[in-house]
C-alpha cells in the first residue's frame, strides 16, 4: 500500500529536467492522436485507465527493465527517480497483482519489437528511443 501510495505521489506536477529527448512516445499510424498528457500516458501505463479519452481502449506497451529507454521513460512519464526507479515500479506491479487488481504492460525486448506491437494494434502507446526509424507508427508529444 505505501509503495502505491508513494508511486501516486511521484505523478503529481514537478519542475525539474525533462528527458523526452532520450525517447519518443508512438502509436499507431491509424491513431487519431496526436499529442497526450504525461499525466494521461502515465495513468495509461499504470493502468489506472484503459481507454484513451476518445473512448478507445489504451494498449500500453514497456520495454526490457533493464533498457536506458525504460529508464528515461519512468523518470520523464511516470516521474520516478532514483536508482531503484525501476524497482519502485516493478514493487508497484507485484502489489497490484498479488491483490488481485490488475496485471503490467507487455514487455517487449527492444524497439524493434515494440514499433511492430504498435504498428500491429489499434489504441496501442510505446516508447523508443529517439534515433529508431518509426515505419507503421508515428511519434506524438507528451504535454505536461
Amino acid at each position: 500500500m505505501i509503495v502505491a501510495i508513494l508511486l501516486w505521489a511521484t505523478l503529481l506536477p514537478q519542475t525539474g529536467s525533462k528527458a523526452t529527448d532520450e525517447y519518443r512516445v508512438v502509436v499507431s499510424n491509424d491513431s487519431p492522436l496526436s499529442s497526450v498528457s504525461r499525466c494521461d500516458l502515465a495513468k495509461i501505463f499504470l493502468r489506472k485507465t484503459s481507454r484513451w479519452q476518445d473512448g478507445r481502449e489504451a494498449v500500453p506497451v514497456d520495454q526490457s527493465a533493464r533498457s536506458m529507454v525504460r529508464v528515461a521513460f519512468t523518470r520523464g512519464v511516470l516521474r520516478v527517480e532514483g536508482l531503484g526507479q525501476i524497482s519502485a515500479v516493478e514493487a508497484y506491479w507485484q502489489q497490484q497483482l498479488y491483490s488481485g487488481r490488475n496485471t503490467p504492460p507487455p514487455v517487449k525486448a527492444d524497439d524493434s519489437e515494440v514499433v511492430a506491437f504498435v504498428a500491429a494494434n489499434a489504441g496501442a502507446v510505446g516508447y523508443v528511443r529517439s534515433e529508431v526509424p518509426l515505419q507503421g507508427v508515428k511519434p506524438i508529444p507528451v504535454l505536461d
